[in-house]
């Protein structure tokens, strides 16, 4: 039954971690994973964390006060929580040191073999140190010093631990040996145990069968529990401990421990959710791509996150993401310059007047050399190179791409507010992204040509029709015009803006007719020149002015426009009456206009 802590919060743990040890010829080149799994559990950090630890030893470092002359290792205590219940473990690992003297086993005193004093519950070794790391042996007095309390624990349970891995130089014949052994010692003892496959990220299917079929042997009656675990990716080993610890309280209900797929599944999960929560928080804080890692990591480790980070992937990995930012803003940033450099490579390209009828996207290359030697080009492009000078030097006139936005005949509006104060690097044009803004270029400037030459031809047509007449609305004519390529070629917006335009046309030479109408037929206004000021000018009198003038075309043209040409009959009465250059229809076209122009 695990004991209440007298120090600390939690039901106090003594587990005793175990499992195939001893020299190459027993355990193969490698060991099973014992030590790695007590790293990981009471040492949760991955800073912390160490792959490779002790096996063999000189017998300076095997009598000092870590090993202080016995075959185990103390691992110190660690609190932990599951599910509301608070424990307080305390670790050991029963191993064999090896001589590196002579490679076999240091023998102290009279010493049992492994499979037996493994299991031992009474553990004793006064003045004795926990273990931290193999670098620790020999300058002791330089890691944290933290004695086995009162030189002694009573263990409570057992982890054996089983390497499901391809070992070379062992057999799975000799790990089921010695691991059937161990458990069968441990049953004796009516101590719990669980037996931990270590190594599943390596794991082989051959040495998953095996685990399965010797805990399912008679001897076993089923009692001992599989938990597949890897120290390495941090999969399910809270979970072993946490189920020794309920088999140790007799607990009914105990902790679901997922297979190592699923539970792999879910380490990758938190990881995943670990790595975005610090990476926005590194995209927030730190925008400077100058920004050194140790002003940066002194600012932002207080935050939750950043402490959650380091804690999974230790200083290193955090160091990798923060270059990798590092690294993104400083792309961006060379990737802006390029942008804005290339946002004026369109107007440069238009003000020079490239034939663009019979080139291909594929033609970039030839269009640089013709850009290389064209006269402008040291008006808009400098040899400066591009992606490490795009803020540049030189003021706003230099750049006629800054100071000069008047459009050309040809040019397109859209490029007329484009361009900075700096000269195009010549540079950039050898980009894939130079050429990529080049196709863009040619597709609508050919794009724009043929909708030109669309529109003309539509104008044209428009023209040569004659049921177009002044003030009548394109969708009275719409049905006559469908079929027309020209006509189907355009967007509405591009069909109405050309039929709006002849419109203009042809409103405007009906007014000048009519006006050339009304100065033909001056007799039928010359009498209205004696009227009085104060006179008026009756129905009658339009009426019959208009009787006379209604037969002509020119005044059946502006029968869809009635106000505009009762506004010209009206004025052209007013001038009659009065003539004053401001009732004059020409008096834009006046030589008292014309004169201070000249």
């Amino acid at each position: 039954m695990a004991k209440k802590s007298e120090n600390v919060g939690g039901k106090l743990v003594t587990v005793s971690v175990v499992g195939l040890s001893g020299t190459e010829k027993e355990k193969g080149q490698l060991g099973i994973g014992k030590s790695c799994l007590c790293n990981r559990f009471v040492r949760t950090n991955a800073d912390d964390y160490n792959v490779d630890h002790i096996s063999v030893l000189s017998q300076s470092d095997f009598s000092g006060r870590v090993v202080n002359n016995d075959h185990f290792l103390y691992w110190g205590g660690v609190p932990k929580e599951n599910d509301e219940q608070e424990y307080r473990f305390e670790v050991i690992e029963q191993t064999e040191f090896v001589d590196d003297a002579c490679f076999q086993p240091f023998k102290v005193g009279k010493t049992e073999p492994y499979v037996k004093r493994c299991v031992a519950t009474k553990i004793q070794s006064a003045e004795k140190l926990m273990y931290v790391c193999k670098n620790q042996l020999g300058i002791e007095k330089e890691y944290e010093q933290r004695l086995m309390a009162d030189g002694k624990l009573t263990v409570d349970g057992f982890l054996c631990v089983y390497d499901v891995s391809l070992v070379p130089g062992r057999t799975w014949e000799k790990q089921n040996e010695i691991t059937a052994a161990i458990l069968q010692n441990i049953i004796k003892l009516k101590k719990p145990v669980v037996l931990v496959t270590s190594k599943n990220d390596e794991a082989c299917e051959q040495g998953v069968r095996e685990a399965e079929r010797l805990v399912q042997r008679k001897e076993f009656k089923g009692s001992i529990p599989i938990v597949e675990t890897s120290s390495h990716d941090n999969v399910n080993v809270d979970q072993a401990f946490f189920l020794l610890a309920q088999m140790i309280d007799k607990a009914k209900a105990r902790i679901k421990v997922a297979n190592y797929a699923e539970a792999l599944r879910i380490r990758r999960e938190t990881l995943d959710f670990v790595t975005e929560a610090f990476t926005q928080l590194i995209r927030i804080h730190v925008q400077d791509h100058k920004e050194m890692w140790s002003a940066a990591s002194k600012r932002l480790c207080h935050f939750p996150e950043w402490i959650k980070f380091v804690q999974q992937f230790g200083n290193d990995g955090t160091q990798v993401v923060y270059r990798r930012h590092i690294r993104r803003l400083k792309e961006e940033r060379s990737a802006k310059k390029l942008r804005k450099q290339l946002a004026k490579l369109p107007q440069a390209l238009s003000r020079m007047n490239l034939p663009t009828e019979d080139l291909q996207e594929n033609d970039w290359p030839m269009v640089v050399r013709q850009l290389r030697s064209h006269r402008d080009f040291p008006v808009y492009f400098s040899e400066g190179r591009g992606r490490d000078s795009a803020s540049g030097s030189g003021s706003d006139l230099d750049s006629p791409l800054n100071t000069d936005t008047t459009l050309r005949l040809g040019e397109r509006v859209r490029y007329q507010t484009l361009g900075q104060s700096q000269k195009i690097p010549y540079d950039i044009l050898e980009t894939n992204e130079a050429a990529a803004v080049f196709k863009t270029f040619l597709h609508e400037a050919q794009e724009e040509q043929r909708n030109y030459e669309w529109c003309q031809q539509f104008k044209r047509l428009l023209e040569e029709t004659g049921y177009v007449t002044p003030g009548k609305q394109l969708s009275e004519v719409r049905v006559l015009l469908m079929g027309r390529e020209c006509y189907e070629a355009l967007s509405e917006e591009q069909q109405q803006r050309v039929y709006d335009q002849h419109q203009r046309q042809i409103q405007r030479r009906a007014k000048h007719n009519l006006q050339e109408l009304l100065l033909e037929h001056a007799d039928l206004f010359y009498h209205f020149k004696s009227i009085s000021p104060t006179g008026t000018i009756t129905q009658e009198d339009i009426k019959e002015i208009t009787d006379v003038l209604q037969d002509d075309f020119r005044y059946k043209m502006l029968d869809r426009m009635e106000q505009d040409r009762k506004l010209l009959l009206f004025q052209h009465l007013g001038f009659v009456h009065c003539p004053m250059r401001e009732h004059c229809p020409a008096a834009a076209n006046s030589s008292r206009a014309t004169l201070p122009v000249i």
